[in-house]
């Protein structure tokens, strides 16, 4: 009895397993971000989701709020003051940990070096999974110098036409030579399509001993060879 109470458990536990690599495999992630600039005011909000559960913070007139989604409905909502000023200092008594020696500039970069091939792969898999959907700019703006503005201009419309093929991506920028301005509209929508890929891929830098070894010596908790 206890046999097959146990066989179903870790049946379950398979299946639920396997579930879940599934779903890290054919769902991808979605990110969103919109800001708008105004005259007398400017909001941000950046949204991530996975399926029905996702993140969002909005910003804008000196109000920060982090909001936790289930189906597209915020079912937290915390202030991003109060979570930054908020958090409990740690126990005084508490003994700190032991940290080596300070590092140098040339053990960062040594340390840089050795770490970018494993890097390299996990920046690969990423890139591999990012799918652009929407990157729209609409932006007035005027400087203090009209050269300035021209020149600005004549940048950002030689970019617009060499981005054109690309129809994902527009930006329009007018602009305004008599007064000093910045407003305007920003979105942006993409995906991260396969994120099982770019988990393998940090677990798999993650499991060499010796990128390990780096990070715990970057960290000050440990030096190479230990």
């Amino acid at each position: 009895m206890a046999a097959t109470v146990l066989f179903w458990i870790l049946l379950a536990v398979a299946v639920i397993i396997l579930a879940l690599l599934l779903a890290l495999y054919l769902i991808p992630v979605t990110v969103s971000t919109v800001a708008d600039c105004r005259r007398e005011s400017a909001l941000a909000t950046a949204t991530v989701a996975w399926g029905i559960v996702g993140g969002r913070v909005r910003v804008g007139d000196g109000v920060g709020v982090l909001e936790v989604l289930l189906a597209g409905r915020p079912v937290v909502t915390r202030d991003l003051e109060k979570i930054a000023t908020g958090a409990p200092e740690p126990p005084k008594e508490k003994k700190a940990e032991e940290r080596g020696p300070a590092l140098s500039l040339s053990d960062y970069i040594e340390a840089a070096s050795d770490l970018w091939p494993h890097l390299k792969r996990v920046l690969e898999a990423v890139y591999r999974s990012l799918y652009l959907e929407t990157l729209r700019g609409n932006v007035t703006l005027g400087l203090d110098s009209p050269a300035d503005t021209g020149a600005i201009y004549g940048y950002c419309t030689a970019a617009r036409y060499a981005l054109r093929p690309v129809e994902a991506i527009d930006f329009v920028m007018t602009p305004v030579f008599n007064e000093r301005i910045f407003a305007g509209t920003f979105i942006l929508k993409m995906q991260i399509r396969r994120p099982l890929l770019i988990l393998v891929a940090v677990v798999r830098t993650l499991w060499q001993k010796p990128v390990r070894q780096r990070l715990r010596q970057l960290s000050g908790r440990g030096a190479p060879g230990a």
